[in-house]
């Protein structure tokens, strides 16, 4: 069994709860200063690319929660934008957009079987 990287169950355990992009940067960061956060954008944003085209998470938009029920999926360069803005990184105390990730259509143990290893994930950008 391959044991999965800090970041990578951290983004597992988020996306299984259709969390808020900020707030996959406060569980890593384990800080609620949000000056620290910041750093971690380019960690999850390459894990984000890497897992998302091959189904185990999406990235959801919306003006409404939850966005991963209420909102699009975004893909493509649409999603790249989307996570090269800090502002879609940050907390706001009363939002007007939600972004999320969320679980994909493949089973996220199909990881531990090398679809995505860690060259994979590093490459990706």
């Amino acid at each position: 069994m391959k044991d999965w990287e800090d970041d990578e169950y951290c983004l597992y355990v988020n996306g299984g709860e259709g969390s808020d992009l900020w707030s996959l940067l406060a569980d890593w960061s384990g800080s609620e200063d949000e000056r620290e956060w910041p750093r971690h954008i380019p960690r999850f944003s390459r894990l984000i690319r890497c897992w998302q085209p091959l189904g185990f998470i999406k990235v959801f938009r919306s003006d409404a929660w939850p966005a991963d029920h209420t909102g699009e999926e975004v893909c493509g360069q649409e999603l790249d934008e989307l996570l090269a803005d800090p502002g879609s990184w940050t907390y706001t105390e009363e939002p007007t957009r939600w972004i999320c990730v969320a679980s994909g259509d493949r089973d996220i143990q199909e990881l531990e079987e090398g679809m995505c290893d860690q060259e994979t994930v590093i490459t990706a950008s």
